[in-house]
């Protein structure tokens, strides 16, 4: 597996990526995902380096929302790309301290890749996604 980006939680995708823009990231095309119930932007770097990605939490995504308020701007998980995101679901999912979120879906981000989310209370937030 190989981290794939960093997930910043925001209530302005596009005043967050002018912060970003200053220290060399580009902005891509912001996504509307249904199914997570919020808008995500990449932010990336000419030297291929891990993604930046901002999140933006719908007004009735009470879970997202309460982090934003709670932390404010902030990174809140890191995300890795692996071969086989139901395996892991499955693998994880067995071991003492990981806290499935949610089956793997789909993700409009990815081209409906699927990703799974777990939480950690030694590690926070970690997110993964399918290679292909």
């Amino acid at each position: 597996m190989k981290l794939h980006h960093t997930g910043y939680i925001t209530g302005d995708i596009d005043g967050t990526a002018n912060v970003f823009e200053v220290l060399g990231y580009r902005k891509c095309k912001t996504y509307d995902d249904i199914n997570q119930k919020c808008f995500i932007c990449f932010l990336e770097r000419e030297s291929g380096e891990p993604l930046v990605e901002l999140v933006k939490p719908y007004d009735d995504n009470i879970q997202m929302q309460k982090i934003l308020k709670k932390k404010g701007v902030s990174p809140y998980h890191l995300c890795f790309e692996v071969e086989d995101v139901q395996k892991i679901y499955e693998e994880l999912s067995s071991k003492d301290g990981w806290i499935p979120i949610f089956e793997p879906i789909e993700a409009v981000a990815f081209n409906n890749r699927k990703i799974t989310y777990f939480m950690n209370y030694e590690a926070g937030f970690i997110e993964f996604v399918n290679e292909k």
